[in-house]
C-alpha cells in the first residue's frame, strides 16, 4: 500500500477503521470518571490532530499526475478512504494509546506517504511527563519517477482543496459525515435541536452511524462547483456545524469552519487562503496543545479566563538574540567584549539579556547584574562594585572543591600582601576560603583608595576569576542614570592590555533620555580606540506580525485570527512590548477584550478600541488602573516608589512600626497580586521602571519633596543614634529632598541633618564610593551655619578633611587642595593640621610639585622641633652615615622586632620623615642620606613605628650606593652591612607592621637598590612587579610606575625572554600614557628601544626635543642605554665612551634626580659590560688606562659574589676567562669559559650564557681550533634564540659562515 521506507512491524490501518476504533475507545473511556477520562480524551484529540497534520501535508505537497498515474480529482484525493494511518508496532506501544503511536500517513491515490517525526536533536531532550507539546516534522516519500514540482493552483482550486479538507476534518473529529450519501435529504446528523442530551446515547448514535453507513458508497464532489452545490444544499436543510457540542475543541471547530467557509460565495475574512496556512495552524496546535488546542477554562484562583502571556518569550528579536549570543560565544573563546543596547523604556532591553542567561549557565559562566536607579542616591560606582562583590557567592556555589582551591591559590598569588585591598572592595571573597576570610577581617583601612586603585584591583580580580571555562556576563541596566566613575571601572577591565579575563559587558540605556555628552558615548569611543570589540543594538517597536504572534500566544488563538486586533494595538502602542502588555490588560479590565464562553475564544470591541484615547503613554494606563485601587494599596505603591525600583524588607520593617504605615505589608501583598510588584528574598521590586514611575506619579509634583522628607524623618526617628548600615543612605536621601524648605531659624535641626549626611558620607567612603561621599559631605557642610568653624569646630574639621580625601580620590585634585587650604587657615593648633598637611604634601608630590612638597614637609617637621639643615656638603653627609653605622652595628631583625614602640609624637614626626625622605630623592637628593640617617637615629634612641622601616631601608640603600670615598670601585664594598640592615628592616615590617600603604615604596627602595646584593635578580624582578601591582592597588601611581621601571631593568638583567619583556614594557607604557606620567614614559621608552634593537636590530625612534630636554636631568640613563645597545652590536669604542660618561656622573656631589633609583639596578651589569668591553678594546689597542679596568672590575664582582654567587659568579668567571685568553693562558682560559657557561646556565642568565659561548668560540677560533669554535658558536646561537634576540642570532650565523 505504501511506497516509503517504514519501520518493520508498523501497522497499516485504513483511516476509516482507525476512526471507528477511536469511536469505540471513546465510548469505553467515557465509562471511567475524572482525570483518567480527560487524559484519554486529550490523547485522542492529539492523535487525531497528528493525523490531520499528516493528511494536510500530503495534500499540500500533492504532485502533478505522471504518465504512470492518471489524474485524480480533488474530491477523490480528499476522502477518508484515500488514507491509511501507520501506527507504531505493538512492542513500542504503552498501556494506553498516545500521540507517539502515530508514525505516519499514506495516501493511496496518488500514492504518497509522509512520516511524522520529531527532529533528532529533540529526541534526547528530557520532557516532563505531563508536557503534551511536540515539535513535529514530516518526511515525504513520492513515487520514484514522479514529478517533484509542487502543483501551481489558482485561488479557486486552493479554495476547493481547503473546503474538501474541511469536510474530511469534520468527519475525522466528529465521526460524522457532513455530506449526504445520496443527496442532501438523506443525511443523518446530530445537531443542536435534535441531538440527544445523554452523552452515552450520543456516542451510540455516532457509532451506529459510522457502522451502518457504507463509506464506499459515499459520493464525493469531483469539482469545485460540484462541491459548492452539495454544500449549499446541505446548509438549506441542516443548520450550523454542531461539532463543538460533541466535545471537539473550539480551535478545531474554528479551523474546520474556516476551511468549509472557503467554498462560500461571500468568503469571510477568516477563511483559509491555502493549505499552507492550515498546516501552520495544525503544527501550532501540536506544538503547544495546552495553549492552542484544548479549550481554556477559568482557574481555581480566577473566575474568568485570563490572557496567558509568555512572560519570558522574546518576540521579533531573532536578529538581536543571534547577535548577543554570537558575542558571548566569542567571549567564551577568551576575549572580552562589550555590547550596548538602546531603546525606549519597555522595548525589551532587559529581556534580551535575560534570554542569554541560560546559555551563560550552560557554559558554566557567571551572570552579575546591577540596575541603576533614578531615585536612589546610592552612587553608581557603589552599584558596579557591588555587582563584582555578588560574583563571589556565585563562584562558591557553583565551583567544585578542587576548582575553588585553585582559584583561591591564584588570588593569593596575584594579590599577596595586597589581598586586604581586594577585601575592602570585594568583602565577599571571605566566602571562598578561610584564608581569604582572614584577609577580609584584616582589611587595610589606613590607605586611601581612589578611582585608579579601584579600577586596577578589580581588573586583576577579573583576570583571576574569569576565564574561557568560566566567562562572566556583567549586565548594567539603565545606564542613563550612571556616571563616569561607574563606567571607568568597566572600561578599565575591558581595555585590560594583559587581556587575560573573559568579560562580556552588556549595558542598556533609554535612547530618549540621554544627551550626546553622556558618559555612555565616551565609553563606546574609548573602547573602540582601545581595540575592544563592541556591538551596538537599537531596539525598535515590534512589527504587526510580531504582535499577532504575541497576542496569539496570550489568547490561544491562531495568529491569523489575531491580526485585526494586532493592527489596532500597534496603532495605539507603536509596538512597544511593555506598552502592548499594559494596553491588552487594560482592554480586559475595560471589557473591550473578553473571553466568550459560548464561542470559547476571545472577542473584542473593534469600534471601542479604535476610539480609545490613551495619549500614547503607558503611564496613563498604569496610573488609571492604580487610581482604582484601595487607599492602602495606593499608599504602599507611593511609598515603595519613593525608594526606587525596589524597597528592602528591612526598610519595610521600620516603616511598619508607625501607625501610618502599619498596613504596608498587606498593601505590598495586594500590589504583588495586582501584578505591579514581585516579592523577592529580603526585598520587594516593581515589575518594571514604568510601573514605578506610574506609582511615583500618584504623588502630586508639589508634594513629592515633603513626601520624601516625611519618610526620611520617620526613618531618622526610628534609627537615630544607631549603626544602621546602608539604611543611612535612605534616611539621608529622603531628608535631603526637603532640606531646602527648612527655615533658617531651626539651626539645631539643620545641624542634626548635617550629622545624618556626615554618617552617610562616612559609610560611602567605607564602600569606596567617593563620588557619593562628596555629595553627602557637601550637603552636610551646606547645612552648617556660616560661622560653623567657631560654633561647630570639631564637626567642621571632620567634614572638611573627609571631603578633601574624597575629592582627591575622585580625581578632583584642585578641589581637594582648596578644601585643605581652608582647613589650614582655620585650624587652631598644629595637631589638627597634621592630617591636612600630610595629604597636601602627597598631592603636591603626585602632581610633580616636588620642591613645594619638600618645603611644606620641612616646615611641618620644623614645627615639631626637628632641625633639618637647608644644605649639607658631602663630608657632612659621610659623617652622618658613619655615625649611624656605629649605632646600627650588629643590628638584627630580632632587635627591631623586639624594640619598644615609639610614642605618638615620634610616630607623627617619623610619618613626615617617611614622606620627606621619598620626596628628597627627587627634590633634594643631596639631603636624602641625612634624612634616612636621622630616621634611623631617632628610632634607635626613642622606639620604632611602622614609618621607621623606610628609614632603615633607605639607609641600607645609601650604604650600597653612596659610600664612594675612593670612587666607583668602593660601591659594593659595604654590601654586607647594606644587605644585613635591609633584610632586618623588611623582616620587621613583615612580622610587625606589613601595611599595604607602605609596600610600594619599600619595594622600590629595597628590591631596587639593596636586595640584589643577596637575592637573585629574578626574585628582585618578581618583587618589583609586586611593588608595581601594590602601588596600583592603593592608588600610589608614582611608586607603582617607578617599580615598573625597575622591574623592567631587573628583568633585562635576569634574562627575561625579550618578546615577553617587550609586551610587558608596552603594557607599562600604556599605563604611563593613561596616567600622564611623561617622565616615566620617556624612561620606559628607552628600555623599549633597547629591547627592540636586541630583538631584531630594528630602528630605534629618537626622542623628540621635548623628551630630550626632560632626559637632560638623567643623562646617565641615556648613556647607559646607548652603551648597552653598542655592546651587543659590537661597537666597543662607542660602548666605552658612553660608559665612561656615565661613570663620571657617579659622584654624590653630582647626584642627578632619579639616579639613585635606577643606577644601582644596573650597576652590576654595567661593571660587567665595562670589564668585558675593555678587554675587546685592549685586543685592538693596548692602553694602560684601559688595561687596569678588567682587574678592578673582577675585584669588585668577586666581593659581590661572596654575598650572591647566583648573580655574580658567572660574571667573574667570564671576565677571568677573557683576561686569561688575552694574556695567552689558553688552558686556564678554557676552564674559566666552561665555568662561566656552567654557572650562567645554573643561574638562568641565558643571554650571559650565550655571551660566554660566543666569546669561547672567538677564543677557540683565535687559537686555531675551528671545530671547538663551531660548537661554541652553535651553543651561543641556541642561547640567543632562546633569549629572543634575532639580531644576535644573525650575528653568530655570520661568524659561523666565516670559519
Amino acid at each position: 500500500m505504501s511506497h516509503q521506507p517504514r519501520k518493520c512491524g508498523d501497522s497499516l490501518v485504513p483511516l476509516r477503521e482507525w476512526i471507528e476504533a477511536s469511536a469505540k475507545e471513546q465510548i469505553s473511556a467515557q465509562k471511567t470518571a475524572g482525570f483518567q477520562e480527560k487524559k484519554y480524551m486529550d490523547e485522542l484529540i492529539l492523535r487525531t490532530t497528528t493525523i490531520a497534520f499528516g493528511i494536510a501535508e500530503l495534500l499540500r505537497h500533492a504532485r502533478r499526475p505522471s504518465l504512470d498515474h492518471p489524474p485524480t480529482s480533488h474530491g477523490g484525493q480528499c476522502r477518508i478512504d484515500n488514507f491509511v494511518v501507520r501506527v507504531a508496532a505493538a512492542s513500542e506501544k504503552t498501556s494506553l494509546p498516545t500521540r507517539n503511536d502515530i508514525k505516519g500517513v499514506d495516501m493511496l491515490s496518488p500514492p504518497q506517504s509522509v512520516n511524522i517525526v520529531e527532529p533528532s536533536f529533540l529526541q534526547s531532550v528530557f520532557f516532563d511527563e505531563d508536557q503534551l507539546g511536540r515539535y513535529l516534522e514530516v518526511e515525504l516519500f513520492p513515487l520514484s519517477g514522479a514529478d517533484s514540482r509542487i502543483d501551481s493552483c489558482s485561488q479557486r482550486e486552493k479554495d476547493v482543496c481547503c473546503n474538501l479538507f474541511g469536510v474530511l476534518l469534520y468527519e475525522l473529529y466528529s465521526y460524522l459525515s457532513p455530506l449526504p450519501a445520496e443527496g442532501p435529504s438523506q443525511i443523518t446528523m446530530i445537531n443542536k435541536r435534535s441531538g440527544p442530551s445523554d452523552p452515552e446515547e450520543s456516542s451510540k448514535k455516532k457509532t451506529r452511524l459510522t457502522k451502518d453507513e457504507d463509506p464506499a458508497e459515499t459520493t464525493f464532489p469531483e469539482t469545485a462547483s460540484a462541491a459548492q452545490e452539495i454544500l449549499n444544499a446541505h446548509k438549506q436543510t441542516h443548520p450550523a456545524l454542531p461539532v463543538m457540542e460533541l466535545g471537539i475543541p473550539a480551535s478545531i471547530c474554528l479551523l474546520t469552519k474556516n476551511l468549509l467557509e472557503c467554498g462560500e460565495e461571500n468568503r469571510p475574512d477568516e477563511a483559509y487562503d491555502s493549505l499552507d496556512t492550515v498546516t501552520r495552524d495544525l503544527h501550532l496546535l501540536l506544538l503547544d496543545p495546552i495553549r492552542f488546542l484544548f479549550d481554556r477554562r477559568p482557574s481555581l484562583e480566577n473566575e474568568r479566563v485570563e490572557l496567558s502571556f509568555r512572560e519570558h518569550k522574546l518576540y521579533g528579536r531573532e536578529k538581536e538574540v543571534s547577535a548577543i549570543t554570537d558575542a558571548f560565544c566569542r567571549v567564551s573563546e577568551g576575549k572580552s567584549e562589550a555590547m550596548i543596547i538602546d531603546g525606549y523604556s519597555g522595548s525589551g532591553k532587559s529581556m534580551l539579556v535575560d534570554n542569554l542567561k541560560a546559555r551563560v549557565d550552560m557554559a558554566e559562566g557567571y551572570v552579575i547584574t546591577y540596575k541603576f536607579d533614578q531615585i536612589s542616591k546610592k552612587g553608581p560606582l557603589f552599584g558596579v562594585i557591588s555587582a563584582f562583590n555578588d560574583l563571589c557567592p556565585l563562584i562558591r556555589e557553583r565551583s567544585s572543591k578542587p576548582d575553588l582551591q585553585v582559584l583561591v591559590k591564584n588570588l593569593l598569588d596575584v594579590f599577596g600582601a595586597n589581598l586586604s585591598v581586594l577585601a575592602r572592595l570585594v568583602p565577599n571573597i571571605e566566602t571562598l576560603s578561610p584564608q581569604l576570610k582572614l584577609a577580609a577581617l584584616e582589611k587595610e583601612s589606613g590607605s586611601q583608595l581612589n578611582m585608579r586603585s579601584i579600577c586596577f584591583t578589580l581588573q586583576r580580580f577579573m583576570r583571576v576569576v574569569s576565564s574561557k571555562s568560566h566567562p562572566v556576563l556583567l549586565f548594567l541596566d539603565d545606564l542613563q542614570w550612571c556616571d563616569n566613575s561607574a563606567l571607568a571601572v568597566v572600561e578599565s577591565i575591558l581595555a585590560d592590555v594583559v587581556g587575560s579575563g573573559c568579560l562580556f559587558f552588556v549595558g542598556s540605556y533609554r535612547s530618549n533620555e540621554v544627551q550626546d555628552s553622556h558618559a555612555i558615548f565616551s565609553l563606546v569611543a574609548n573602547l573602540r580606540s582601545s581595540g575592544v570589540p563592541i556591538t551596538t543594538i537599537s531596539l525598535e517597536g515590534l512589527t504587526q506580525e510580531d504582535l499577532s504572534t504575541m497576542i496569539s500566544d496570550a489568547s490561544g488563538m491562531f495568529p491569523r485570527i489575531c491580526k485585526p486586533l494586532a493592527e489596532m494595538v500597534f496603532q495605539k502602542t507603536k509596538g512597544n512590548p511593555f506598552f502592548v502588555l499594559a494596553f491588552l490588560r487594560s482592554l480586559v479590565d475595560e471589557d473591550m477584550l473578553h473571553f466568550c464562553e459560548e464561542k470559547m475564544r476571545w472577542v473584542w470591541d473593534k469600534e471601542g478600541i479604535r476610539s480609545m484615547d490613551i495619549t500614547g503613554n503607558v503611564l496613563y494606563l498604569l496610573s488609571s488602573k492604580m487610581n482604582g485601587l484601595s487607599e492602602n494599596i495606593q499608599l504602599t505603591l507611593k511609598v515603595a516608589a519613593c525608594f526606587g525600583i525596589k524597597i528592602t524588607d528591612y526598610v519595610v520593617g521600620h516603616l511598619s512600626t508607625s501607625s501610618e504605615y502599619s498596613a504596608i505589608r498587606d498593601g505590598l501583598a495586594h500590589a504583588i497580586k495586582e501584578g505591579f510588584m514581585v516579592g523577592l528574598p529580603d526585598e520587594f521590586k516593581f515589575v518594571h521602571d514604568k510601573v514605578r514611575e506610574a506609582a511615583y506619579g500618584l504623588i502630586p509634583e508639589s508634594e513629592k519633596s515633603q513626601y520624601h522628607y516625611k519618610l526620611g524623618m520617620l526613618l531618622h526617628s526610628r534609627t537615630k543614634g544607631k549603626d544602621v548600615g546602608a539604611l543611612i543612605f535612605y534616611t539621608a536621601d529622603h531628608i535631603n529632598h526637603g532640606i531646602n524648605s527648612l527655615p533658617v531659624e531651626c539651626p539645631e535641626l539643620r545641624v542634626d541633618f548635617a550629622k545624618v549626611n556626615e554618617m552617610a558620607g562616612v559609610k560611602a567612603v567605607e564602600c569606596t564610593d567617593y563620588v557619593a561621599a562628596c555629595s553627602y559631605l557637601s550637603t552636610a557642610l551646606s547645612l552648617l551655619p556660616t560661622d560653623h568653624w567657631q560654633r561647630y569646630y570639631d564637626q567642621s574639621l571632620r567634614l572638611l578633611f573627609l571631603s578633601a580625601k574624597s575629592s582627591y580620590s575622585c580625581g578632583d585634585v584642585e578641589g581637594a587642595q582648596d578644601i585643605l587650604g581652608e582647613i589650614l587657615d582655620h585650624c587652631v593648633c598644629l595637631e589638627d593640621k597634621l592630617d591636612s598637611y600630610f595629604l597636601l604634601v602627597t598631592i603636591r608630590n603626585v602632581r610633580g610639585h616636588i620642591k613645594d612638597a619638600y618645603s611644606l614637609c620641612h616646615g611641618v617637621l620644623s614645627q615639631f622641633g626637628e632641625v633639618i639643615p637647608s644644605s649639607l656638603d658631602p663630608k657632612q653627609t659621610f659623617k652622618m652615615i658613619e655615625e649611624t653605622s656605629i649605632i646600627v652595628n650588629n643590628l638584627s631583625d630580632t632587635d627591631l622586632l623586639e624594640m619598644k614602640e615609639a610614642d605618638e609624637k615620634l610616630c607623627i614626626s617619623l610619618k613626615f620623615y617617611n614622606l620627606i625622605v621619598n620626596v628628597a630623592l627627587f627634590a633634594r637628593p643631596d639631603m636624602a642620606a641625612f634624612l634616612a640617617c636621622k630616621m634611623v637615629q631617632l628610632t634607635m634612641k626613642h622606639g620604632i613605628c611602622k614609618y621607621s622601616i623606610m628609614g632603615f631601608v633607605q639607609y641600607a640603600a645609601i650604604l650600597s650606593d653612596n659610600k664612594m670615598a675612593n670612587g666607583i670601585w668602593d660601591v659594593l664594598s659595604t654590601s654586607g652591612d647594606a644587605s644585613r640592615i635591609g633584610k632586618a628592616a623588611m623582616s620587621c615590617w613583615k612580622g610587625r607592621f606589613q601595611t599595604a600603604e607602605q609596600l610600594p615604596r619599600l619595594y622600590t627602595v629595597y628590591y631596587g637598590r639593596v636586595a640584589y646584593l643577596s637575592e637573585t635578580f629574578q626574585m628582585c624582578a618578581c618583587m618589583l612587579q609586586q611593588g608595581f601591582e601594590a602601588g596600583m592597588s592603593i592608588g600610589d601611581i608614582g611608586s607603582a610606575l617607578f617599580n615598573a621601571l625597575l622591574h623592567v631593568a631587573y628583568s633585562m638583567w635576569s634574562s627575561e625572554k625579550l618578546p615577553t619583556l617587550l609586551e610587558t614594557v608596552d603594557y607599562y607604557l600604556e599605563l604611563m600614557v593613561l596616567y600622564k606620567n611623561d617622565f616615566a614614559r620617556i624612561l620606559m621608552s628607552l628600555f623599549r628601544g633597547t629591547i627592540s634593537q636586541l630583538i631584531d636590530k630594528g630602528e630605534v625612534k629618537m626622542s623628540s626635543s621635548g623628551e630630550t630636554e626632560k632626559l637632560a636631568n638623567t643623562p646617565d640613563l641615556m648613556y647607559f642605554h646607548q652603551a648597552y645597545r653598542a655592546f651587543w652590536i659590537g661597537h666597543n669604542a662607542r660602548c666605552h665612551h658612553c660608559l665612561e660618561k656615565m661613570l663620571q656622573m657617579s659622584s654624590p656631589v653630582r647626584n642627578p634626580i632619579l639616579r639613585d633609583r635606577f643606577r644601582v639596578a644596573n650597576l652590576a651589569g654595567i661593571l660587567f659590560i665595562y670589564g668585558i668591553n675593555s678587554i675587546q678594546l685592549l685586543k685592538r689597542r693596548n692602553s694602560a688606562k684601559i688595561r687596569s679596568i678588567p682587574g678592578n672590575v673582577i675585584a669588585i664582582l668577586q666581593t659581590a659574589a661572596l654575598h650572591s654567587r647566583w648573580n655574580f659568579c658567572n660574571k667573574v668567571h667570564l671576565l677571568e676567562a677573557e683576561v686569561l685568553s688575552f694574556e695567552g693562558s689558553n688552558e686556564e682560559a678554557k676552564e674559566s669559559y666552561a665555568a662561566a657557561i656552567s654557572s650562567a646556565r645554573f643561574s638562568g642568565f641565558i643571554q650571559e650564557q650565550g655571551l660566554a659561548c660566543e666569546l669561547a668560540g672567538c677564543h677557540y677560533k683565535e687559537i686555531g681550533d675551528p671545530i671547538s669554535a663551531r660548537i661554541f658558536f652553535g651553543q651561543a646561537k641556541q642561547c640567543y634564540a632562546e633569549w629572543g634576540s634575532q639580531m644576535k642570532v644573525d650575528s653568530i650565523t655570520r661568524q659561523l659562515e666565516s670559519i
